[in-house]
């Protein structure tokens, strides 16, 4: 065990302190800081500025100081189970939360994932050695700590509790915010790996986890200095009582040895065998980190699954007056410096031109790295892994690489940042520090949020979580900018799923969609399907119709209300100043003042009032329920007494469906607008065009002028498809029409959810105090039940609106009350130009295609990004590539930034098949919902038509027999299950990533 712990400097560290502090043998400090990347997109040019100008020059000045070095490592490999497997646990564990059985989509997303994503970890460990603190104090210390130490009993292999010096504590602290501020400065983002309110040593199990990563447990931890529960038993009879204590943490972290090839090439430890590359000669050209990744990581080549591991070793100079002494080793020789051989000494000259520029620093640097072959692969693969990293890194740049012959452990070890306070088997080089902060492995792309109810890919691999509803954003309104063929359809589904399926909470949430076709159709009855048989009301797929039927009272108000609040009153107005489309300068004076009026003819709140009154045989239900419990209706009641009646027996669905026949209708707005007040104050012109326009939108539109019928129960995730009452052509009508159309399905869907506690002392009940009590305590319970709940509310296909201004002023009104209730919106269009006014507001925005210059150049004007953003765009967002899914770009504005990345979004066949809009294919999953569970289902359709769609099985059934499409798909589904059965055995999880 010596051979391999004597390898690791870490000694131990204080736990009483709980700071992210490791102490070395020789008193060094380290703390580790883990990298993520770049905040947002950025251009090669502006990564360099920002990488040297402000991270290099942001600590040049310490690093000119002896006593102080950062080592900088970059991993990548395929294990990706420890990031995959705790957010997959999650997905399970909240949809069994809801009763939600979607297993088969859960095991394919992780398989999904599993096959495209890549590990990625980028360490930065920062040394103070006892040499930066005062010599004397450090001297004093360092005696006062092994006088201490050897106080105790003899225990050569226990950990020292007196490593602590207090001397170097305050210049490696300042260093730490120095590296933390400069990669703020630099717009990196990172965070020190600091111990956890349970102590919980992450930064150690990192190191640890680098050279034995399948031996390290996740939320492994080291134990600190102190005695041990239960000693160890003694086998050697001397003085020594190092069983008793807890071991050194090399001694911790070390606990594999290490058996190295006969010809030194290759070593085993851990489960792993490693090999490594030592660079003997920097670059002569210093080119960023990601062209040596583009080698190494790209798609098609034989380097695609290849591990690895690089390393920087940056530490200063150790001589007290290094500009000095390296002035005059420059000097020495530029004296052999001739106009014949100027250019063999160049680059000696621009070192000296740098030794005293205030924000450089010349530095000592090493690069080391190292790939390995996993438990199980085929042991000659690491010979090819090898030769593949060697012939990568001296590509780029033309550096000069070897092996490490001499000593494997060592070189292994210092491979891993943290583990070695000292570099010494790959040789130094001097050289600027901006120079090397060009190699450095920053530029990538950092997560936005920590966790989420969706896990995308960067186009390179890395898991990138999704969070909806994030607290992290201001608004919650999401725009999405996606062509015909952009993969839309299946983003959309793909998000609502997740979103219903894998939010926080036990109940669904709250979502809707308002659709123009069927292509969320797949999604509702993914829901309904894989609830349990009597929750299946709560996903409703409902396709009104311009008809009493379907009928949508814009007037209504939540339950016992006489007046609208603030949010509903902006609702009336916009729908009414839409509906009538009356083109005079007073009309917005107008229109206040006839709502104002209609609610206060029709409240029974008001002296000059008309009330409607009750008539039986309008709704035979209640007027069952009437009886049944015994509610006065002789004379000329009121429908609100009725209300109020049920109220009081707390019968809140019969009080409901009895306020709609107490609201103000488009005909009382006639009524209305007639009065002597309204004439009097209101050019006859304009009362005339909106008695006209009242008229005509009361006979075109019969499901906006009647009592409400249109009812989604409790259904919690709806979609409303107004497909039959959407107009598909292009002219201001269609757009008025379709604008209105999107927003009483909006307020069909909104009126049962929206609203907050505050809400309630503002609400316009009756003002006796035992019945204004129930309707109080009616709203408190109600608001107490949907706080917590997310929501959601889609608008597909928004372009069809025309950006109407109306409804532009809604959806923002929704997004600043929206966020007091937990809602979130999102829109989608195929035009850049219905976003112009809702950019600024988005919290979110996403841009599926944008195939032409014209359109990236709209789309950087709509949404104001830089060129480098557009760069993205244009070259790697093209819509859906087959089984590499589509990627698209993202921004997500933050409380203090705002951040672009590139994402992708893949599938597999049984998602595919779940959210399916081909008319054929959802017959045929329809057929199977039938018959079995809805896992079942997705499995089997998965593994029988892998590709997602059954149009070719479809189209030779058809061909053989003339019948109906249900009877094709049931004959397809017969098939299907007979091969299944004639096979013996159950369908395989064959999963494949489709886009």
């Amino acid at each position: 065990m010596r051979t391999a712990d004597r390898f690791c400097d870490l000694a131990g560290f204080d736990p009483a302190r709980g700071e992210a502090v490791v102490y070395a043998h020789d008193g060094s400090q380290l703390t580790l800081i883990e990298i993520d990347g770049a905040r947002t997109i950025v251009s090669g040019e502006d990564y360099l500025h920002n990488v040297v100008e402000r991270f290099a020059g942001g600590i040049a000045q310490i690093l000119k100081r002896p006593g102080h070095q950062i080592t900088i490592s970059y991993e990548s490999s395929l294990n990706t189970a420890r990031i995959l497997d705790p957010f997959v646990r999650q997905q399970g564990r909240r949809a069994r939360q809801k009763g939600l059985s979607v297993e088969a989509l859960i095991e394919e997303g992780r398989a999904v994932l599993e096959g495209r994503a890549r590990a990625e970890t980028i360490l930065l460990a920062a040394w103070t050695r006892p040499s930066a603190g005062a010599a004397d104090e450090v001297r004093r210390e360092q005696k006062a700590n092994r006088k201490a130490w050897q106080e105790l009993p003899p225990a050569r292999d226990a950990q020292n509790p007196f490593l602590h010096l207090g001397s170097i504590a305050g210049p490696h602290g300042a260093f730490v915010r120095r590296i933390m501020e400069a990669l703020g400065e630099a717009r990196l983002q990172g965070r020190v790996l600091s111990p956890n309110e349970q102590g919980r040593r992450r930064d150690l199990e990192q190191i640890r986890a680098a050279v034995l990563y399948h031996e390290t447990p996740d939320g492994w931890t080291p134990y600190g200095p102190g005695t041990r529960r239960y000693p160890g038993a003694k086998e050697r009879h001397d003085d020594d009582v190092s069983e008793f204590f807890t071991p050194t943490v090399a001694r911790q972290i070390m606990t594999s040895n290490a058996e190295a090839a006969n010809n030194m090439r290759a070593l085993d430890m851990g489960g792993r065998r490693y090999a490594l590359a030592v660079m003997r000669m920097f670059p002569s050209t210093l080119l960023p980190f990601n062209r040596l990744l583009e080698t190494l990581l790209e798609a098609s080549s034989k380097t695609a699954d290849m591990p690895f591991r690089v390393c920087f070793h940056i530490e200063a100079l150790r001589d007290n007056d290094i500009g000095f002494r390296l002035r005059k080793v420059l000097a020495g020789l530029l004296a052999f410096a001739n106009p014949s051989n100027r250019n063999l000494f160049r680059a000696l000259r621009e070192l000296e031109d740098v030794v005293d520029k205030d924000g450089e620093a010349i530095v000592k640097g090493r690069v080391i790295a190292t790939t390995w072959t996993e438990p199980g692969e085929d042991p000659g693969l690491l010979e090819r892994r090898r030769s593949y990293l060697m012939s990568g890194m001296m590509t780029w740049g033309e550096a000069v690489m070897t092996d490490a012959p001499h000593n494997p452990l060592r070189a292994l070890c210092e491979t891993v940042a943290g583990m070695t306070v000292q570099a010494e088997v790959p040789p130094g080089s001097i050289a600027p520090l901006g120079d090397l902060a060009a190699l450095l492995p920053f530029h990538r792309t950092a997560p936005i949020f920590k966790q989420g109810q969706t896990l995308l890919l960067t186009p390179d691999g890395k898991p990138m979580p999704y969070e909806a509803l994030s607290p992290e954003q201001l608004f919650w309104l999401t725009l999405i900018y996606a062509t015909p063929g952009s993969g839309k359809s299946v983003l959309m589904n793909r998000l609502n799923v997740e979103f219903a399926a894998f939010s926080a909470g036990a109940a669904l949430p709250f979502l809707a969609v308002i659709d123009v076709g069927v292509s969320s159709s797949g999604f509702i009855e993914l829901v309904r399907n894989a609830l349990p048989p009597e929750r299946r009301h709560e996903a409703y797929y409902v396709r009104p119709l311009n008809t009493p039927d379907y009928a949508v009272n814009p007037f209504e108000l939540g339950l016992g209300r006489r007046t609208p609040l603030e949010r509903e009153r902006t609702f009336v107005e916009n729908f009414l100043t839409t509906l009538l489309n009356v083109a005079h300068p007073e009309v917005a004076l107008l229109i206040p003042r006839l709502i104002t009026r209609v609610y206060q003819l029709k409240s029974d709140l008001q002296f000059s009032s008309s009330p409607s009154i009750y008539q039986p045989n309008i709704d035979r239900e209640l007027d069952q329920l009437i009886a049944d419990h015994g509610i006065p209706v002789a004379g000329k009641i009121q429908w609100w007494r009725i209300v109020d009646a049920f109220v009081e027996r707390r019968l809140y669905t019969a009080a409901q469906r009895a306020q709609r026949y107490a609201m103000p209708i488009l005909e009382d707005l006639a009524r209305v607008i007639s009065e002597p007040t309204m004439v009097a104050d209101f050019t006859p012109e304009l009362v005339r065009l909106v008695q006209r326009s009242l008229e005509s939108a009361i006979e075109r539109f019969p499901m906006f002028a009647r009592p409400t019928r249109l009812d989604l129960g409790e259904a919690r995730v709806v979609s409303i498809d107004v497909q039959d009452v959407a107009l598909r052509h292009k002219s201001p009508e269609a757009e008025r029409n379709n604008a209105l159309m999107f927003m009483i399905a909006r307020h069909v869907y909104l009126s049962k959810i929206s609203g907050f506690s505050e809400e309630i002392p503002n609400m316009d009940f009756p003002t006796d105090a035992a019945l204004r009590g129930e309707y109080v305590r009616y709203w408190e319970a109600r608001y107490h039940e949907i706080a917590e709940t997310p929501k959601r509310l889609c608008m597909d296909e928004y372009h069809l609106t025309g950006g109407v201004e109306t409804i532009a002023k809604q959806v923002k009104s929704d997004a600043r009350e929206g966020r007091k209730w937990g809602l979130e919106l999102i829109l989608v269009s195929q035009l850049l130009a219905d976003f112009d006014t809702l950019a600024d507001m988005a919290s979110t925005v996403m841009v599926l295609n944008a195939d032409s210059n014209e359109i990236r150049e709209e789309a950087r004007r709509v949404f104001g990004f830089d060129q480098a953003v557009k760069s993205a765009l244009e070259r790697q967002v093209h819509g859906p590539q087959g089984r590499r899914g589509a990627n698209l770009l993202a921004r997500f504005k933050l409380r203090d930034e705002e951040r672009w990345i590139v994402l992708n979004n893949a599938l597999g066949a049984r998602m595919l098949w779940a959210l399916t809009t081909k008319q054929e294919d959802r017959l045929v999953r329809d057929e199977l919902y039938r018959r079995m569970a809805v896992n079942d289902a997705l499995r089997i359709l998965a593994f029988r038509f892998p590709d997602g769609t059954a149009i070719e099985a479809w189209g030779r059934v058809a061909a053989l027999a003339r019948f109906g499409e249900d009877r094709i798909a049931k004959t397809i589904v017969d098939g299907v299950l007979g091969e299944i059965m004639s096979d013996a055995r159950p369908p395989i999880d064959r999963s494949r990533t489709v886009a």
